[in-house]
């Protein structure tokens, strides 16, 4: 059996025995969140009610570090005659989602798309056109293996998101609808690249006459996996840098504001290992792509090989990812068990 349709087998074992685990530590747990409005109002009811809630804030949290005070965001807005006094409210919507569901759909998911690919696995050379589903990890980009993954990687992101405290319902989808996106962005690179591919490995068996035409052809998709790379980058970096710059500001907003309690080490934990698994699929995208753009020719052997090669990356770092937010979440729960008790 080759390498890598064992690793999808393994991967999809580890994910059912992933699923069995949560089965057991499952709660019935809904996480609430809400939406955050601004409410305008010229009533002194309202006006001396925000007042002394700054007040109380001012009074019990003192920033360490150097940072800011803690001071509630009021503006004034005019129109017409009337001048209102509007402040930012978190608004409970009922709205709420369960964090062990989504678990289970992503752990399902890991199992029903990896065995599938290790069961339909063929070699480059028994691949048949009129079979309806086989997996050819050496025959170019695999569009099932970005659906896992747009199935799963925004979930992933919300679980994070909420265990500490990142619940407001637009951000939250927000950011798992750019991280979908991202994914989805992932697959259109893998394409150009294919493209950009089948150009070289053509242009080395064409005459010098034939080879302009298909010079010009790979340049402009070879600019079109550039400007892909540089807005995955971008979506990336977007998505990790709102989400540790909110994490540091709740980590200090607990300890500052006389809280008896810290933020648990198990969340940055998850925060920091996650960080590092996903930016990992776009390093091994990106190591593919450096590769392709800057080889002068391509052989068809050896561009078998780099998807073969891309394709054992992506498995290892998609279970991997995935049983480390499962680890992270239950030994969360665990040890909040045991500091309860």
């Amino acid at each position: 059996m080759p390498f890598i349709q064992r690793l999808d087998g393994v991967s999809a074992l580890l994910s059912f025995v992933g699923f069995c685990v949560s089965l057991y530590y499952v709660r019935d747990t809904d996480i609430k969140m809400w939406e955050n409005t601004m409410i305008f109002s010229t009533s002194s009811n309202m006006t001396a009610a925000t007042d002394n809630v700054s007040k109380v804030l001012l009074e019990m949290c003192a920033p360490s570090g150097g940072t800011d005070a803690y001071t509630m965001f009021q503006m004034k807005q005019t129109w017409g005659n009337n001048t209102f006094d509007g402040t930012p409210i978190a608004i409970d919507t009922g709205r709420s989602y369960k964090p062990w569901v989504m678990l289970h759909w992503i752990l399902l998911c890991s199992v029903l798309f990896q065995g599938a690919r290790s069961l339909a696995y063929t070699e480059h050379d028994d691949a048949r056109p009129d079979v309806l589903f086989q997996y050819v990890p050496t025959s170019g980009p695999d569009f099932w293996r970005w659906v896992e993954y747009a199935l799963t990687a925004p979930l992933q992101i919300i679980i994070i998101l909420g265990s500490f405290y990142m619940r407001e319902v637009v951000l939250m989808a927000s950011m798992a609808g750019l991280q979908a996106a991202l994914v989805l962005l992932g697959y259109a690179i893998e394409l150009e690249m294919h493209t950009v591919c089948l150009l070289k490995v053509a242009a080395w068996h064409q005459p010098y006459t034939e080879k302009v035409g298909t010079s010009i052809a790979c340049f402009l998709a070879q600019c079109k996996v550039v400007f892909l790379l540089l807005g995955a980058y971008v979506f990336h970096c977007i998505i990790w840098a709102v989400l540790f710059s909110r994490f540091i500001a709740q980590s200090a907003a607990s300890r500052d504001c006389q809280n008896p309690s810290h933020m648990p080490p198990e969340i940055l934990i998850i925060i920091i290992v996650e960080f590092v698994l996903f930016t990992a699929f776009g390093v091994v995208l990106t190591f593919q792509a450096a590769y392709i753009l800057l080889a002068d020719h391509l052989d068809a052997p050896t561009v078998q090989v780099l998807w073969k090669n891309s394709s054992v990356w992506y498995s290892f770092l998609s279970i991997s990812a995935k049983l480390a937010l499962e680890w992270g979440f239950i030994h969360l729960l665990a040890t909040n068990d045991v500091r309860d008790n």
